[in-house]
Protein backbone atom coordinates (compact mmCIF):
# COMPACT_ATOMS: atom_id res chain seq x y z
CA UNK A 1 0.00 0.00 0.00
CA UNK A 2 1.58 3.58 -1.00
CA UNK A 3 2.01 5.67 1.89
CA UNK A 4 0.05 8.57 1.12
CA UNK A 5 -3.27 5.92 1.16
CA UNK A 6 -1.66 4.49 4.47
CA UNK A 7 -1.40 8.18 6.12
CA UNK A 8 -5.21 8.92 5.17
CA UNK A 9 -6.63 5.82 6.80
CA UNK A 10 -4.72 6.52 9.64
CA UNK A 11 -6.75 9.99 9.65
CA UNK A 12 -9.57 9.01 8.84
CA UNK A 13 -9.19 6.00 12.11
CA UNK A 14 -8.48 8.96 14.06
CA UNK A 15 -11.27 11.18 12.96
CA UNK A 16 -13.95 7.70 13.46
CA UNK A 17 -14.45 7.28 9.64
CA UNK A 18 -15.39 4.48 8.44
CA UNK A 19 -13.73 3.54 5.11
CA UNK A 20 -12.44 0.42 2.83
CA UNK A 21 -9.33 -0.24 1.25
CA UNK A 22 -8.20 -1.80 -1.78
CA UNK A 23 -5.41 -2.21 -3.61
CA UNK A 24 -4.08 -3.23 -7.62
CA UNK A 25 -1.42 -3.91 -9.14
CA UNK A 26 -0.64 0.07 -10.18
CA UNK A 27 -1.91 1.59 -7.00
CA UNK A 28 -3.96 1.74 -3.85
CA UNK A 29 -7.23 3.46 -2.55
CA UNK A 30 -9.68 4.28 -0.17
CA UNK A 31 -13.15 4.51 0.08
CA UNK A 32 -15.78 6.45 2.48
CA UNK A 33 -19.40 6.00 1.81
CA UNK A 34 -21.27 9.38 2.21
CA UNK A 35 -25.27 9.72 2.30
CA UNK A 36 -26.75 13.09 1.08
CA UNK A 37 -29.84 14.46 -0.47
CA UNK A 38 -32.02 11.22 -1.11
CA UNK A 39 -28.82 9.45 -2.71
CA UNK A 40 -25.72 7.72 -1.69
CA UNK A 41 -22.03 7.48 -2.92
CA UNK A 42 -18.81 6.50 -1.71
CA UNK A 43 -15.43 8.99 -2.20
CA UNK A 44 -12.19 7.60 -3.20
CA UNK A 45 -9.08 8.53 -2.20
CA UNK A 46 -6.71 7.08 -4.92
CA UNK A 47 -3.19 6.74 -4.71
CA UNK A 48 -0.59 5.45 -7.61
CA UNK A 49 2.77 6.40 -6.34
CA UNK A 50 4.56 6.79 -2.82
CA UNK A 51 4.36 10.31 -3.27
CA UNK A 52 1.39 12.89 -2.11
CA UNK A 53 -0.12 12.39 -5.45
CA UNK A 54 -3.86 11.85 -4.29
CA UNK A 55 -7.14 11.86 -6.75
CA UNK A 56 -10.11 12.51 -5.31
CA UNK A 57 -13.03 11.16 -7.17
CA UNK A 58 -16.67 10.47 -6.92
CA UNK A 59 -17.63 8.30 -10.02
CA UNK A 60 -21.57 8.39 -11.46
CA UNK A 61 -22.16 10.90 -9.14
CA UNK A 62 -25.28 11.74 -11.26
CA UNK A 63 -26.19 9.37 -13.81
CA UNK A 64 -27.77 10.08 -17.29
CA UNK A 65 -29.10 7.91 -20.13
CA UNK A 66 -30.07 9.80 -23.32
CA UNK A 67 -28.09 12.48 -24.84
CA UNK A 68 -31.56 14.40 -24.21
CA UNK A 69 -30.76 14.15 -20.22
CA UNK A 70 -27.04 15.09 -20.77
CA UNK A 71 -27.92 18.49 -22.41
CA UNK A 72 -30.00 19.14 -19.79
CA UNK A 73 -27.06 18.30 -17.50
CA UNK A 74 -24.88 20.91 -18.94
CA UNK A 75 -26.11 24.11 -17.83
CA UNK A 76 -25.85 23.12 -13.85
CA UNK A 77 -22.42 21.15 -14.27
CA UNK A 78 -20.94 24.81 -15.79
CA UNK A 79 -22.72 26.61 -12.75
CA UNK A 80 -21.53 23.70 -10.49
CA UNK A 81 -17.92 24.63 -11.87
CA UNK A 82 -18.04 28.14 -11.34
CA UNK A 83 -19.45 28.34 -7.97
CA UNK A 84 -16.96 25.72 -6.68
CA UNK A 85 -13.71 26.40 -7.67
CA UNK A 86 -11.17 23.58 -6.27
CA UNK A 87 -12.85 20.78 -7.14
CA UNK A 88 -14.34 20.13 -11.09
CA UNK A 89 -17.43 18.52 -12.07
CA UNK A 90 -17.19 16.15 -15.14
CA UNK A 91 -19.10 14.82 -17.66
CA UNK A 92 -18.05 10.83 -18.71
CA UNK A 93 -20.13 10.21 -21.69
CA UNK A 94 -18.53 6.41 -21.58
CA UNK A 95 -20.18 6.27 -18.58
CA UNK A 96 -22.94 8.48 -19.00
CA UNK A 97 -22.15 10.26 -15.77
CA UNK A 98 -21.14 13.51 -14.13
CA UNK A 99 -18.27 12.89 -11.59
CA UNK A 100 -17.08 14.71 -9.11
CA UNK A 101 -12.92 15.48 -9.24
CA UNK A 102 -10.25 16.87 -6.74
CA UNK A 103 -6.37 16.09 -7.24
CA UNK A 104 -4.18 17.16 -4.44
CA UNK A 105 -1.12 19.10 -5.29
CA UNK A 106 2.07 16.72 -5.18
CA UNK A 107 3.50 18.27 -2.41
CA UNK A 108 0.91 17.72 -0.20
CA UNK A 109 1.77 18.02 3.75
CA UNK A 110 -0.31 16.17 6.15
CA UNK A 111 -2.26 14.28 3.42
CA UNK A 112 -4.15 12.23 5.76
CA UNK A 113 -5.51 15.24 7.91
CA UNK A 114 -6.23 17.35 4.63
CA UNK A 115 -7.52 14.06 2.72
CA UNK A 116 -10.42 14.21 6.13
CA UNK A 117 -10.94 17.96 5.92
CA UNK A 118 -11.59 17.52 1.78
CA UNK A 119 -13.54 14.15 2.78
CA UNK A 120 -16.41 16.87 4.80
CA UNK A 121 -15.65 19.33 2.05
CA UNK A 122 -16.73 17.15 -0.88
CA UNK A 123 -19.52 15.84 1.10
CA UNK A 124 -21.13 19.33 1.38
CA UNK A 125 -20.45 20.37 -1.78
CA UNK A 126 -22.46 17.07 -3.07
CA UNK A 127 -24.98 17.89 -1.15
CA UNK A 128 -25.42 20.83 -2.65
CA UNK A 129 -24.92 19.79 -5.96
CA UNK A 130 -27.07 16.69 -6.03
CA UNK A 131 -30.55 18.77 -6.17
CA UNK A 132 -29.57 20.94 -9.02
CA UNK A 133 -28.58 18.43 -11.12
CA UNK A 134 -31.80 16.59 -10.26
CA UNK A 135 -33.79 19.62 -10.70
CA UNK A 136 -32.26 19.89 -14.24
CA UNK A 137 -33.17 15.81 -14.98
CA UNK A 138 -36.12 15.87 -13.50
CA UNK A 139 -37.67 19.44 -14.22
CA UNK A 140 -39.86 19.84 -10.77
CA UNK A 141 -39.03 21.36 -7.36
CA UNK A 142 -39.61 17.62 -5.45
CA UNK A 143 -37.55 14.83 -5.67
CA UNK A 144 -36.32 11.84 -4.19
CA UNK A 145 -33.50 10.24 -5.47
CA UNK A 146 -34.41 9.45 -9.57
CA UNK A 147 -38.14 9.95 -8.68
CA UNK A 148 -40.19 12.75 -8.97
CA UNK A 149 -43.55 13.47 -6.93
CA UNK A 150 -45.96 14.67 -8.44
CA UNK A 151 -49.47 15.82 -6.68
CA UNK A 152 -52.23 13.60 -7.70
CA UNK A 153 -55.32 15.27 -8.39
CA UNK A 154 -58.60 13.09 -7.93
Amino acid sequence: MFRATEEIAAAFDEANLKYRLEETESGSRLGANVEVNYTAFCIWFISDDDDSDVAVRIPNFTRFRTEAERRKLLKPLNDMNRKFRFCKFVLNRTAQSIELEYDFPQSADQIGQTAVEMFHRIARIADEAYPVFMKALWGGEEFFGNAVFYEYKY
